[in-house]
């Protein structure tokens, strides 16, 4: 490979500084066409621009001090993300409920997420020095931090009550939109960067708290109205319409707790002698 010539040389030495507010106005104008571009109100960037704006940040963090603005950048970019999710995703959400709410909830989802793909590409070269030398996150696990805490963690009691009523209204034999169900429980998976600690905290141990209750009264009306044998295979079919639940929407690491919601139909104090046993050897 040949040495870059002296005229090459010369421009890169000559190259003009660029200033911390200098370049990020120009860097927040260029993630504020992406936006808007993305929410069908203007034109995406063109590849010249695309290219300008990843020069732009190469440019800020290689310039000698005390020009180089690596940490300046990406906590402008830190921030500018949770403002963005703030200001935007948010306030469109905290007035729905139920269903509608899920359905905006994962149209917001999905049109960050197309936002957030662009952006990181314009700072990923903050990923192969800064972010590391520093031990940090990596510019694309800053927008799933801040979505699980400022969308997520605000909404998780409307979200999760909503999804819960979705699958109580299908246990009555009402159809649902399972796959709604299942594209928004998908998102605790991103925002906990691969972890399913988010999914247990903030939906499964409502969600089985919910069943049991759920199951608890229909066992009181069941047993009133079904014989010893037919109130089993009321309950062995419960059971197996909760396992193809697992099957087609919840994660698979719940079906063993899920079972347990067999105990949701003892009824000792209505129950035979009989009946009883017959259910512990269920």
């Amino acid at each position: 490979m040949q040495p870059p010539s002296t005229s090459a040389r010369a421009a890169r030495m000559e190259r003009k500084t660029v200033e911390l507010e200098e370049g990020w106005r120009f860097m927040a104008a260029s993630l504020a066409k992406i936006r808007r571009a993305v929410d069908g109100d203007g034109e995406r960037l063109s590849g010249e621009e695309h290219m300008l704006a990843y020069a732009t940040v190469y440019d800020m963090c290689n310039q000698r001090e005390p020009h180089k603005y690596s940490q300046q950048l990406y906590q402008r970019y830190k921030d500018d993300l949770e403002s963005y999710i703030a200001s935007t995703v948010l306030p469109a959400l905290k007035e729905m409920h139920g269903e509608t709410l899920l359905r905006e909830l994962l149209e917001r989802w999905t049109k960050h997420n197309r936002v957030v793909s662009h952006g990181n590409m314009l700072f990923c070269y903050l990923n192969r020095y800064y972010v590391p030398s520093r031990s940090l996150p990596p510019v694309e696990e800053l927008s799933p931090a801040a979505f699980r805490r400022l969308v997520l963690k605000e909404l998780k009691s409307t979200m999760t009550g909503a999804m819960i009523a979705m699958i109580d209204d299908e246990r009555e034999g009402k159809f649902i939109d399972r796959d709604l169900v299942k594209n928004v429980l998908d998102i605790f998976i991103p925002v906990g960067l691969g972890h399913l600690d988010d999914y247990q905290v903030d939906f499964e141990q409502a969600f089985l708290e919910g069943t049991r209750d759920y199951y608890s009264r229909k066992a009181q009306t069941w047993i009133l109205e079904y014989s010893d044998s037919d109130y089993m295979l009321k309950v062995e079919e419960c059971l197996q319409n909760e396992k193809e639940r697992v099957a087609h929407f919840l994660d698979s690491s719940i079906e063993p707790k899920l079972m347990e919601v067999r105990h949701a139909f003892r009824v000792d104090n209505k129950g035979t002698k009989d009946r009883r046993r017959k259910f512990e050897e269920f």
